[in-house]
């Protein structure tokens, strides 16, 4: 291949550089930043409200209704729905990934029209909600009184008409709402009054329909044939508390006029009273905001913050907005060490190949090469739609390895080539280039194979990969165009003749740049005299050691900070001097000299290699299979949910008070910033009433808290100590889940299923034995459930006979009793801008207990009253009061946590196994959110490596002709995937210590690994091909095929050890990462360095013996074609060959 068009225009290859350069960085500034791909399943929410029903009317009038048109939607996943005491309904659809959203909500939504005439009018006039959104928060934010001076109506109304439309308007928000009640007109009904004039709710709701209207009556003069024409209004719908006492209820036979206010009290109050909400101790209304499906979730977050901090500047003296959660705190802090890891490994790598080219020259053009290859791949990821995530950017840091490596290898040929005796580096140039250029774009070709296949994998997984493996096999295109176009440039400019004669006039003015370099050369050489080469390499090693653990911040260890400085200006002096250049070529010439030796008796000793491989191979299929499996890693977030639940029963009062000291405990440790505390509402289970709180707990920056204060150590101090001190309730505390859009925690999600029909008591003490079962595994560390069917309640039961001989129909029975326990919406007013419900119900001294039935009346036929105690009889029951369903069957949400040091994956499998041992026929379950994803994807790791080691064999087979020499390149790759496998294991068994098991976590052959495991076999594959190359070279040229792969690997030998080391230490910073995201960072740095290192150590003894017997072989089957081609390159080592045979 002849590239010396490109080498002989050094400003036509620079500039395509520059081009590149500059479109990645166009494509840098425009790319949407996120967290990770939009895999989240689309949602659709369907809601409704009955008001005064409890749970399961809801389910029977409301619920199942809707879900047998919704079922079987098109493009369906599956189907959650809640009920509540409340009388709230919800049904969230969930949609296979790549489902337009807005046509899964216009399918929704034509289903529930179809259902709209089964439901009670109570429901429909209230209306049924369909929006698209995802189930998990964007973002938590709160309006709080930092002075407590306003009451909480202000507050929340404040949020409600103010800010929550102004959130609804940025674009991205799929829903916003506060965790409050509107403004209503309440009507507080006095029965014994009420009873006195023989008045029902019914007749004061009658009222309302008639006097609290908006009317037309129409306008006088129209087509009259006058001057004028009026228009005739109506006051319309009543606004003020006075207007609507004076309404009338009934005119008198005296002339006495009875008015609303004379039987009811009317205030301007809450629409209801079930929330609560405190900030850091102080009222507040706290502010749900989910994305809306299809959205970029990085981006509406930041329109959110610049929305909130403008309003923030105009809110009344005294308030104050706090952000609770947001999931761009994490992902930019993620980001930023990402971005760090990259600097640094950018920084180790140059360090390496420094001291293994030993010339400042030869190094700059890797190290050109590097920054060029990644930013124009960020171009590319622009045009393809991609985004800048965690994802990418981990395989732009990985790719750092592979892009240096193309460089090296065009380096390494021209110095080969000037060794040999050229004089002018552009010729030199020109000659390896012509003998690199196909190697190259064939291992390009090759190294792309392995990440494309992965690529088209569907589901969550496939989405992972995608990202990772088209980001990976884009840089190493950008890295192959560089190899061919800059760098063989560059070596023409930059490198120069190996013991050159030059002329005078060359002389002088060599001598003269000499001259300038005489004091530096002095004062280089004063340091060799004293700098030992070993305290070079020690020097060398704490200042990457100081990088690796953060010691290079001035603010954080200034001292520290200056001594590394110091130690690392000698250490970078002390590689520059002879004595040290000397001292490191000696000590490889001598591993050189013993590799040569351990090459040639594994080539001796076939069987003996043979056997490592089938054994390396065998430990890989058991390391595989049991090593734990997971989706994603936890992170430390920088959040902490937690769920409260209290005794069934428990009032508003008790709740709240217990909430307090819930709140007073995490107030009181030092790595927590913020806290809001929500009464009435649970994140977990879809809960409402007072037994239910939610927390969400805002850590400080990361930079700011200790080891000892990450988010899994506070949450387990957190839950130890509310176990002490919390015997009557239920605190949960947990993380946020690490992907948006599947659901609230990190936790299993289990919906378990009664697909008998049977009692929810029954159902219940089934799920009890199945958490017991699950508790006693060692994988689980808790199973609990909030769903409790002990709720006191009372069952009404009519007397129809009795009803029937007084001339009252039982329907008037039960609306007397809703108008006053269960209250009625009876009309709407209108007021600041907005319309607002008008509620009936008694008021609550009259509804307190079972007596106050006594004082409620019914009127009969003939206009009396009696007590509606003659008609119904209450029995006291117990009850839950939230029923669920998943995919039609009555379900039972269950949170299982896995225990310290065990992945998810493990407990999925022994969620599996209690399963079938513990659950009765007829009782099962399904999962929901992530679990679910991970359950689908976690037996796909095999299929991956088969795709991709077939794609490379079929490539390789083509290249060499041959269907048995790619195999000398196959069998060496699961040396480094074994590797993997060992380090990641190894870390496991240190993070399952006790005392280490908070701080280092665990790890699992997850999302991190896998990718690691990918680029890998590239990587490993890159380095194989190499070595058979060279040593297929020398055998074309007449050498045994014993001596060219000894050879071969010799000259390979170098290259191998200086990319295979640069990309170790540059990736030492991953594998030892501690705070944001690292977790995911360690395990992606500890099975790329130990793939890395134990593939490299076997490879380059391997591969040679592979070689030696395949090519054997092959050539049982196909003579060798002689290649008649210039052997100068080879000279020596086959007249030193020659030698030694004429010898023996």
């Amino acid at each position: 291949m002849r590239l010396d068009k490109f080498i002989n225009r050094p400003v036509l290859s620079t500039v395509i550089s520059i081009l590149l350069v500059i479109l990645g960085f166009i494509g840098l500034a425009t790319l949407p930043i996120t967290q990770y791909p939009d895999i989240a399943p689309p949602t659709v929410s369907v809601s409704a409200t009955y008001t005064g029903a409890n749970a399961q009317a809801v389910l029977n009038s409301v619920i199942s209704p809707l879900e047998d048109q919704i079922n079987g939607v098109e493009n369906m996943m599956y189907m959650q729905s809640t009920a509540t005491n409340n009388g709230s309904a919800r049904i969230t659809v969930y949609f296979n990934q790549g489902t337009d959203p807005d046509m899964a909500q216009v399918n929704v939504q034509n289903r529930v029209t179809q259902a709209q005439g089964l439901l009670p009018a109570e429901v429909t006039r209230v209306g049924v909600t369909t929006m698209k959104r995802q189930t998990s928060m964007l973002m938590v934010f709160s309006i709080y009184d930092k002075e407590d001076k306003y009451n909480i109506e202000f507050l929340e109304n404040y949020a409600s008409i103010n800010l929550i439309p102004e959130i609804k308007r940025v674009n991205g928000v799929g829903d916003a709402f506060a965790l409050s009640a509107d403004y209503s007109m309440r009507v507080w009904l006095k029965p014994d009054v009420m009873a006195q004039y023989n008045l029902v709710p019914s007749d004061i709701s009658a009222a309302l329909a008639e006097q609290n209207i908006e009317a037309a009556p129409g306008q006088f003069g129209e087509r009259g044939k006058q001057s004028f024409q009026y228009t005739i209004r109506y006051k319309g719908r009543l606004s003020s508390t006075t207007e609507f006492e004076d309404i009338v209820i009934k005119a008198l036979p005296d002339g006495e006029i009875l008015h609303l206010g004379d039987v009811a009290d009317l205030e301007l109050g809450r629409l209801s009273y079930g929330f609560n909400n405190m900030v850091n101790g102080h009222k507040a209304v706290s502010c749900i905001v989910y994305q809306m499906a299809g959205t970029n979730a990085t981006e509406t977050i930041q329109n959110l913050e610049q929305v909130l901090a403008e309003y923030e500047k105009n809110l009344p003296d005294g308030l104050g907005i706090n952000i609770a959660q947001s999931a761009n705190d994490f992902l930019f802090a993620s980001i930023h060490e990402v971005v760090k890891t990259l600097i640094e490994a950018f920084i180790l790598v140059f360090i390496v190949v420094y001291i293994f080219l030993q010339d400042m020259r030869s190094t700059l053009i890797p190290a050109i090469a590097i920054p060029v290859a990644l930013i124009a791949t960020f171009f590319a990821l622009k045009i393809i739609g991609f985004s800048l995530n965690l994802l990418t950017l981990s395989a732009m840091v990985l790719a750092i390895a592979i892009v240096v490596d193309d460089a090296i290898v065009v380096v390494e040929g021209v110095h080969a080539k000037l060794d040999q005796g050229y004089k002018s580096s552009r010729l030199a140039s020109i000659d390896a280039m012509s003998e690199l250029g196909g190697a190259i774009v064939s291992i390009t070709l090759v190294m792309m194979s392995v990440f494309i296949p992965v690529s088209f994998m569907g589901g969550t997984a496939g989405t992972f990969y995608q990202q990772f493996g088209i980001t990976m096999a884009l840089a190493i295109g950008f890295s192959a165009i560089n190899a061919l176009t800059l760098s063989p440039a560059l070596c023409a400019l930059f490198l120069k003749p190996h013991n050159s004669h030059e002329t005078l006039k060359e002389r002088m003015g060599t001598a003269y740049k000499e001259s300038r370099k005489i004091m530096v050369a002095r004062y280089t050489d004063a340091i060799g005299k004293w700098l030992n080469p070993k305290f070079v390499i020690l020097f060398t090693i704490i200042a990457i050691l100081g990088m690796i653990f953060g010691l290079f911040s001035f603010s954080e260890h200034p001292v520290i900070c200056i001594l590394l400085i110091i130690i690392s200006i000698l250490a970078f002096a002390g590689m520059t001097t002879d004595k040290f250049k000397g001292s490191f070529n000696r000590s490889y010439n001598s591993i050189l000299t013993k590799y040569r030796k351990g090459v040639v008796f594994f080539i001796h000793k076939r069987g003996l290699s043979f056997g490592i491989v089938a054994a390396i191979v065998a430990l890989l299929v058991l390391f595989m299979n049991i090593t734990p499996t997971g989706m994603v890693p936890n992170e430390d977030t920088g959040t902490i949910m937690g769920a409260v639940t209290l005794p069934p029963g428990t009032s508003q009062e008790r709740a709240q008070e217990v909430l307090n000291k819930v709140d007073s405990l995490i107030g009181a440790d030092p790595a927590v910033q913020s806290r809001t505390v929500i009464s009435g509402f649970s994140f977990i289970g879809s809960g409402q009433g007072p037994s239910y709180g939610s927390i969400i707990i805002k850590l400080k920056d990361w930079e700011e808290r200790s080891m000892q204060q990450s988010s899994d150590i506070v949450v387990a101090s957190l839950f130890m100590r509310s176990q002490k001190l919390f015997k009557d309730a239920q605190v949960l505390f947990f993380a946020p889940p690490m992907i948006p859009g599947y659901s609230i925690s990190t936790d299993i999600e289990l919906n378990m299923q009664d697909k008998t029909g049977g009692s929810l008591d029954h159902f219940f003490s089934v799920v009890n034995s199945y958490m017991a079962a699950l508790e006693e595994r060692p994988e689980i560390n808790s199973a609990s459930t909030n769903f409790n069917p002990s709720f006191p309640q009372y069952q009404m039961d009519i007397d129809v006979a009795a009803c029937k001989r007084a001339g009252i129909s039982p329907s008037d029975i039960l609306s007397t009793m809703q108008g006053y326990f269960g209250g009625i919406y009876a009309s709407n007013f209108n007021s600041f801008g907005k319309m607002y419900r008008v509620m009936i119900q008694a008021e609550p001294n009259a509804t307190k207990n079972m007596e106050s039935l006594n004082s409620i009346k019914v009127r009969s036929s003939s206009g009396e009253m009696a007590p509606i105690t003659q008609f119904v009889t209450m029995k006291k029951i117990y009850g839950p009061d939230v029923i669920s369903r998943f995919n039609l069957y009555t379900a039972i949400q269950v949170m299982v946590s896995p225990a310290a040091g065990y992945t998810s994956g493990q407990a999925l499998q022994a969620i599996e196994e209690v399963a079938r041992q513990n659950l009765p026929a007829g009782f099962g379950y399904e999962l929901g959110g992530m679990a679910r994803e991970e359950a689908q994807t976690t037996n796909t790791t095999a299929l991956i490596f088969l795709l991709c080691l077939v794609f490379v064999y079929l490539l390789l087979s083509a290249q060499y002709e041959s269907y048995l020499l790619p195999l000398a390149v196959l069998l060496s790759i699961p040396c480094g995937l074994l590797g993997s496998f060992l380090f990641v294991n190894g870390f496991a068994a240190l993070g399952s210590i006790p005392s280490l098991t908070m701080i280092l976590g665990t790890m699992s052959n997850d999302i991190y690994m896998q990718i690691a495991l990918i680029m890998l076999m590239g990587l490993l594959a890159k380095n194989a091909i190499l070595i058979v190359e060279f040593a297929l070279d020398r055998r074309k040229q007449g050498m045994s095929i014993s001596w060219a792969a000894v050879l071969g690997a010799s000259a390979r030998l170098r290259p191998i050890l200086m990319t295979s080391l640069a990309m170790i230490i540059g990736l030492l910073p991953l594998m030892f990462a501690f705070g944001v995201g690292a977790h995911g960072n360690r395990t992606l740095g500890a099975s790329a360095i130990g793939g890395m290192l134990i593939g490299m150590i076997c490879q380059i003894f391997i591969v040679p013996t592979l070689f030696v017997a395949f090519q054997w072989l092959q050539e049982k089957f196909k003579p060798i074609e002689w290649t008649d081609m210039d052997g100068s390159e080879v000279e020596p080592d086959i007249e030193q060959y020659t030698t030694n045979k004429v010898e023996k």
